[in-house]
């Protein structure tokens, strides 16, 4: 098992990363840090009947701020996921801010089905 030193920071506002189930949550800002393996995961468990989804990435043209990734600390790119703007780092997760998550869940259980 993998040990920790120290707590991964929230990109938005420094605090520190709680484990929240199979995501990282900040109580400060209410964003979350979700391994894209685990987003997908959850897509397709709430569907009413389960079945493969292709989540729809786009490149967001007009950046948001530029964090960083709180595993890697390397600049995140900003995608849109269903419109909505997520910081991603290819190799360990995304960046939801506040709401963000429920609402691309949202809108991805609306368009697939």
């Amino acid at each position: 098992m993998a040990y920790r030193d120290e707590l991964e920071k929230c990109p938005r506002c420094s605090a520190d990363l709680v484990d929240a189930g199979s995501v990282r949550g900040c109580a400060a800002c209410g964003g979350q840090w979700v391994p894209a393996q685990v987003l997908q995961d959850m897509a397709v468990n709430m569907q009413i009947v389960a079945k493969p989804i292709r989540l729809r990435w786009q490149r967001d043209a007009k950046p948001k701020q530029v964090l960083r990734c709180p595993t890697c600390g390397e600049p995140m790119e900003t995608w849109k996921l269903y419109e909505v703007p997520i910081d991603r780092c290819a190799t360990h997760g995304l960046w939801f801010d506040r709401d963000e998550l429920m609402t691309v869940l949202l809108a991805c259980c609306q368009f697939e089905s």
